[in-house]
């Protein structure tokens, strides 16, 4: 028997390979802007086909605008997240439009910064609905798509007070610690179905709307609480999800990555 010897670089070549988005479907949820936006841009480049996903349809045709000059290819479709009507219109869109989707990043997500003392109940509502409860029923209302085809990538975002608190972010947290058990129970319900749901948790990322909140202590306390010394970058994120979306990462479901400098195992 002839053993065929492998070229060099071609191990290399095949795992890189594994991170390719090339011929699939993404739905990214709060697109429109800030990380939602970048992320849709790094999935697109990766090969994906995105359908960009959010109330906003001015800011989203204008990511779309960015996508295709880069040579990718992209779709609008307006969503509310807290509106079953709407997913179950985006659901019809996905199977009209291409009969599956491979990826459902549920980005979008609303926050208030403030005492638990003063967070009124229409501003919990708010980040429940956007952030909680959107959630959820984008991933069982979409999911049916996945399971028909017995693949799918669910990547939900988290984030750094899933599992750490901070004055100031008590609803928030409590909101994100629901996302993370959300996605180990539903990885544990659909894994049957071939469907990998993993969340990403990154502490502070540095976008233009984020960046703008901080004023000079604000940001000096968060540094001192991130070994690597600085924060997140959209890029940082977009690598996450890209990873999470790809052929890469079967083999990992139920897990919450922290993309976050340390921040949580500094304690």
């Amino acid at each position: 028997m002839m053993i065929q010897s492998v070229k060099e670089g071609e191990t290399v070549k095949e795992c890189l390979e594994q991170f390719s988005l090339n011929g699939g479907v993404t739905v990214v949820t709060g697109a429109s802007e800030g990380l939602g936006r970048d992320m849709a841009i790094g999935l697109a480049k990766a090969g994906s086909h995105l359908v960009l996903c959010s109330r906003r349809e001015e800011k989203l045709r204008e990511v779309k605008a960015e996508i295709e000059a880069n040579d990718g290819k992209a779709d609008v479709c307006i969503l509310d997240v807290a509106d079953m009507k709407s997913i179950e219109r985006l659901k019809v869109f996905l199977v009209e439009r291409f009969g599956k989707v491979d990826v459902l990043v549920n980005n979008a997500g609303f926050a208030v910064t403030k005492p638990t003392w003063a967070t009124t109940e229409q501003e919990w509502d708010a980040m429940a609905d956007t952030g909680l409860k959107g959630v959820y029923f984008c991933c069982q209302i979409i999911s049916t798509i996945m399971k028909d085809k017995g693949y799918g990538k669910i990547i939900n975002m988290s984030s750094t007070f899933s599992r750490s608190t901070a004055t100031m972010r008590v609803a928030y947290g409590a909101i994100k610690a629901g996302v993370s058990h959300l996605t180990e129970s539903l990885a544990v319900e659909w894994a049957p179905f071939g469907i990998r749901v993993n969340a990403i948790a990154p502490t502070a990322v540095r976008t233009p709307s984020r960046v703008a909140l901080f004023d000079e202590d604000t940001l000096k306390m968060l540094l001192s609480r991130i070994p690597l010394g600085r924060l997140a970058t959209t890029d940082d994120v977009t690598s996450a999800a890209i990873y999470l979306a790809s052929p890469a990462s079967d083999f990992i479901t139920g897990q919450t990555l922290f993309v976050d400098g340390g921040w949580v195992a500094n304690g």
